[in-house]
């Protein structure tokens, strides 16, 4: 059996910056060995979810999204924040009827992902929806500039030609071979 490696000690934490959206702390860690670092930063970012929807043609779900830290319009899934005493389950369907109109209670847990464990502390939580029907108009918060639903179908290749992403690639690989499957 692999013995799995001993956990860090952190021994102190300065907070240097705290908003709502984001903390950077400045940890002083001892490392197994003894070795202690005084400069070990952390980030700290909300949790979040990753909507792998489909419609009822079992098209996939996706939208044109201007993201401001890299300048750029994207092809993302629907995606979102899970407040402090909502499920991953309660932030996914909330967030797709926010940002696409769309609902369904075919929806399912798919996978817990850790983007950079290293220096980023927060959870992304893939979520699976299946069946979603357009329901309501879109209400998006002041800072999305999101498109309209764009439907993409499994056959589509290079989905549709766009496709500059984020951490959308890891939901899709993580789900995808079901969104083929059904």
């Amino acid at each position: 059996m692999i013995k799995k490696p001993d956990p860090w000690r952190r021994i102190s934490r300065e907070n240097l910056i705290d908003t709502k959206f984001l903390k950077v702390y400045q940890d002083t860690i001892q490392l197994p060995s003894g070795d202690i670092f005084d400069d070990y930063s952390i980030v700290s970012l909300p949790n979040g979810v990753i909507i792998v929807a489909t419609d009822a043609d079992n098209k996939l779900i996706t939208q044109f999204e201007y993201k401001y830290a890299i300048d750029k319009v994207i092809l993302n899934l629907p995606s979102g924040g899970v407040g402090k005493n909502e499920t991953p389950i309660q932030a996914a369907k909330k967030e797709l009827l926010e940002e696409t109109g769309y609902a369904s209670d075919e929806v399912e847990l798919v996978k817990t992902l850790y983007e950079y464990p290293s220096k980023l502390d927060h959870v992304l939580y893939i979520v699976r929806i299946k069946n979603a029907k357009k329901i309501q108009q879109v209400s998006h918060e002041a800072t999305e500039s999101i498109s309209e639903v764009n439907l993409l179908s499994a056959d589509m290749p290079d989905f549709g030609g766009e496709f500059n992403a984020t951490y959308v690639i890891a939901a899709l690989a993580v789900t995808l071979p079901k969104f083929l499957r059904n």
